[in-house]
């Protein structure tokens, strides 16, 4: 491929993501459920224009989502998971919410100011779509995340910091270790209603005076910080990373998931930017979040070898 066919496939990127997102809010792969229908049957079920639904479900073959069999459309499994019931859907939906921030991302890399509004003010004035994010990061946890129970040494209570709806805090109480989960108090009320009782849930700021004797000092084997980091400024991150040092008995010890910004390929610096354009915060490098945790006063800091990029994840010892 030609240097220039390569800008425009980049150039033209939204497209496919503009189809499928569309599909799904237009009740393709619902009707597509129960088995393969024609373009017009489509197009009768979602009361929608027979030639632009014929253009769409033939965009959606080209994307691999739906496959066509003569004048019939199906639905691959992937495609299936972007039903109304899906566990995709919930993904698609957040990203439809952040790309249109990513069109103003030039004015962000220009002053250095995130284009939405602080996490605590969005939980604040749209808890809906708050909540839908943390939903889709479950899933994006369980489909694509990392097995990090063999850095969480048996039997351990778990501290779970900046938790979300218990991505990892719930597996991790199903293996046996005792897991208080912590957030925010919307957060935290949002994840008692859907964990299991074994999860304890502590509604605290990690950037409160006194966060630390809240979640309680000295009392966990294992401080967990996943895919937190990024949301935060240097000084914040550096704050929680001093409440995980705070709260962990001595010898205990700190798990630090994140997506790190590393070369090569474009994955980490497109998600190092994604920082930029949505918080305040920045994906930073594998040696940049090593340094972070030292400085705040662990030791025996190292890269789990277990986790290679693009996932990141950080030890150290309280």
């Amino acid at each position: 491929m030609s240097d220039v066919f390569k800008v425009i496939d980049l150039v033209t990127g939204y497209q496919p993501a503009a189809a499928l997102v569309a599909a799904g809010r237009l009740g393709v792969y619902d009707c597509l459920v129960d088995g393969p229908l024609s373009a017009s049957a489509v197009s009768d079920a979602i009361s929608a224009d027979a030639g632009a639904t014929r253009a769409l479900l033939d965009a959606l073959v080209g994307v691999e989502l739906l496959t066509a069999d003569g004048s019939r459309y199906a639905l691959t499994s992937a495609a299936r998971r972007l039903a109304s019931d899906g566990d995709l859907r919930l993904v698609a939906e957040k990203e439809a919410y952040f790309a249109r921030v990513w069109l103003s991302l030039e004015d962000s890399v220009r002053t250095g100011v995130p284009q939405l509004a602080p996490w605590a003010t969005r939980l604040a004035t749209d808890p809906e779509q708050a909540r839908s994010f943390l939903e889709a990061l479950v899933v994006l946890a369980e489909t694509t995340g990392p097995d990090l129970t063999s850095l969480i040494p048996t039997g351990s209570r778990v501290a779970d910091l900046g938790g979300g709806l218990g991505a990892y805090a719930a597996p991790l109480a199903a293996a046996g270790h005792t897991v208080t989960l912590v957030d925010l108090p919307p957060v935290a009320a949002w994840a008692a209603s859907v964990l299991p009782a074994s999860v304890s849930v502590t509604a605290v700021d990690l950037l409160s005076p006194g966060a630390a004797s809240t979640v309680g000092t000295a009392s966990y084997d294992v401080a967990l910080l996943s895919h937190l980091l990024h949301d935060l400024t240097d000084d914040d991150g550096a704050t929680v990373l001093r409440v995980a040092h705070e709260v962990l008995a001595p010898g205990g010890r700190v798990v630090v998931f994140e997506l790190p910004g590393d070369p090569p390929g474009a994955f980490g610096p497109l998600f190092d930017l994604m920082m930029h354009v949505e918080t305040p915060g920045r994906a930073r490098r594998l040696s940049e979040l090593v340094a972070l945790v030292e400085q705040a006063g662990f030791s025996n800091v190292h890269v789990s070898a277990k986790h290679p990029l693009p996932h990141g994840v950080v030890v150290g010892t309280r």
